[in-house]
């Protein structure tokens, strides 16, 4: 039971903490940013190769920290058995600036282009390694 007199079921009066729904005109003016980035900062994502990634990454994650911190850029990996939708690659989501994009961009486009010979050569596919067959045309791509 209320003391204050209001309805507990909230019937007659909205709930003030409640967020107001948006009216399909707000939506429609297409006024509203659809990212979190700071004023200035884009977003990129790059498929990489499961090859590249451990290059990208460095041991202990140190040449990604390195790579954020000279850039400025944020750069997340999903994780190693989590490939885009139909491919066998992995996700790397950029945000930064257009300058920290292209540095990031160069970085993991050399590290694509460095396929370790035992990926050039296509192999019996193993358990223990689960992508050793690649494209050697990959080297050559660039996708986002």
């Amino acid at each position: 039971m209320m003391m204050d007199g209001g309805n507990p079921l909230g019937d007659a009066e909205p709930d003030s903490r409640k967020r107001p729904l948006e009216t399909p005109t707000e939506e429609a003016g297409g006024n509203k940013r659809t990212n979190t980035g700071e004023e200035g900062e884009y977003f990129l994502k790059v498929l990489i190769p499961s090859y590249a990634a451990g290059s990208i990454i460095g041991k202990g994650g140190q040449t990604i920290v390195q790579l954020q911190k000279e850039t400025g850029a944020t750069i997340k990996l999903s994780k190693s058995k989590d490939f885009y939708p139909g491919t066998t690659e992995r996700v790397c989501l950029i945000q930064g600036t257009v300058e920290a994009l292209n540095s990031v961009h160069n970085f993991i486009a050399e590290k694509v282009r460095e396929m370790p010979q035992s990926a050039q050569k296509p192999e019996p596919v193993s358990i223990l390694q689960p992508q050793t067959t690649v494209n050697p045309d990959r080297v050559k791509q660039v996708r986002f």
